[in-house]
C-alpha cells in the first residue's frame, strides 16, 4: 500500500493498493468512464436504480459526473482561494466535529469518493461507489468501501499519523 500525491500540492493523496497499477482517484475516474464496466454494473444493480430514471440516462449521467468530478478537484487543486475541505464532508450525516483522521466523502450524484482527512485541507482518498441505495452497509460494494476506509485509518494510526505534520513525516521516509 503507498501513498500517493495526486496533484503534487500536497493537499490530495490517494492510496494505491498493492497489485493496482492506479491509486484510487485515477482507478474510479477510469471505472466510472468505462462504458463496458458501467454497464456491467448498471445491470448487475438493477434492482436499486432509481424509478425515475432508464440505465440509459444514467450511464450517460455517471460518465458525465465523473468527468465533472474530476475537473471540480483539479479547480480546487489550482485554486489559490478554494480549499478539499469545501468538496469533502463528514462520511457520518451526524458528525458535527472533526475526529482524528475523520472519514469523510465527497459527492456527484451517485458517485462517492472517499477519504481520510488528516488535517485542514490535507485529505487521502482511500475509494470511491457508485451509490444508488441510502446506507452503505446495505449493498457489498458500498460496504467493501466501509472496510477499505477502515483499514486505511489503521494503517495511518499503525504509522502514529493523526496530523499533517507526522503525515508529511511519515511520506517524507520513503
Amino acid at each position: 500500500m503507498k501513498i500517493i500525491d495526486i496533484f503534487a500540492n500536497e493537499k490530495l493523496y490517494a492510496f494505491q493498493y498493492n497489485g493496482e497499477d492506479n491509486h484510487e482517484l485515477d482507478r474510479l475516474l477510469e471505472l466510472w468512464t468505462n462504458p463496458e464496466y458501467l454497464e456491467e454494473f448498471l445491470d448487475t444493480n438493477s434492482n436499486d436504480l432509481p424509478s425515475n430514471k432508464t440505465p440509459y440516462k444514467l450511464f450517460n449521467e455517471i460518465q458525465d459526473n465523473a468527468e465533472e468530478l474530476e475537473d471540480i478537484l483539479i479547480e480546487i487543486a489550482e485554486s489559490d482561494n478554494r480549499q478539499f475541505q469545501e468538496f469533502f464532508k463528514a462520511l457520518d450525516n451526524n458528525e458535527y466535529k472533526v475526529l482524528e483522521l475523520s472519514r469523510q466523502k465527497g459527492r456527484k450524484n451517485y458517485l462517492r469518493i472517499y477519504a481520510l482527512r488528516i488535517d485542514k485541507n490535507c485529505f487521502v482518498i482511500t475509494g470511491g461507489a457508485i451509490k444508488f441505495t441510502h446506507l452503505m452497509q446495505d449493498r457489498p460494494h458500498t460496504n467493501y468501501e466501509l472496510f477499505k476506509i477502515e483499514k486505511c485509518r489503521q494503517y495511518l494510526k499503525e504509522n502514529d499519523i493523526y496530523d499533517s505534520d507526522s503525515f508529511y513525516e511519515f511520506l517524507n521516509q520513503d
